[in-house]
């Protein structure tokens, strides 16, 4: 009974998408899919053993949201940090390095670093691999695990990774 609930809930939300889609410009591929509104902060989300990891959101914990090229941010140099920790030897962490490291700016580097994670990394092909950070990648991504001060403040990574959990 409540899958049916979330069904129709679910087909609501799509008619109304649906008839809107004229107005809306939605970030495309698995990578985007259900995010419609860019990001715009970090939120901190605690793991195991005393760490953090700083996740991509809008507001107030909301982190079904988009970043691609032309942003530039926060949160756009944490998930350049990500990849430099979580993907360290890879191409995705050359691009980043060889367009200047983490500089919180979304550009080509960090686009052809998330087109090689999506391609290589999660197995996409096609048109999912667009190079956007959205939903898709924040639940298969690995995010860089940090020690924290008393304050729940990040200080430093502690060289391991761990995906995002909710």
């Amino acid at each position: 009974m409540r899958t049916t609930h979330r069904l129709r809930t679910l087909l609501a939300a799509l008619a109304v998408t649906i008839g809107g889609l004229s107005v809306v410009t939605l970030a495309s591929g698995p990578a985007a899919a259900a995010a419609s509104t860019p990001c715009s902060d970090t939120t901190i989300r605690t793991r195991i053993a005393n760490t953090l990891i700083i996740v991509p959101r809008i507001r107030a914990g909301v982190t079904t949201c988009y970043v691609q090229q032309g942003m530039s941010g926060d949160y756009v140099y944490t998930l350049q940090i990500n990849i430099l920790v979580c993907y360290s030897g890879t191409p995705a962490a050359t691009y980043i390095k060889n367009s200047g490291g983490a500089d919180g700016v979304y550009g080509a580097g960090t686009r052809d670093a998330f087109k090689w994670i999506q391609k290589n990394v999660w197995g996409l092909t096609g048109s999912n691999v667009d190079g956007v950070y959205g939903p898709y990648a924040r639940d298969h991504m690995r995010f860089a695990l940090w020690y924290h001060d008393t304050n729940l403040n990040p200080t430093t990574t502690t060289g391991g990774c761990s995906r995002y959990t909710g």
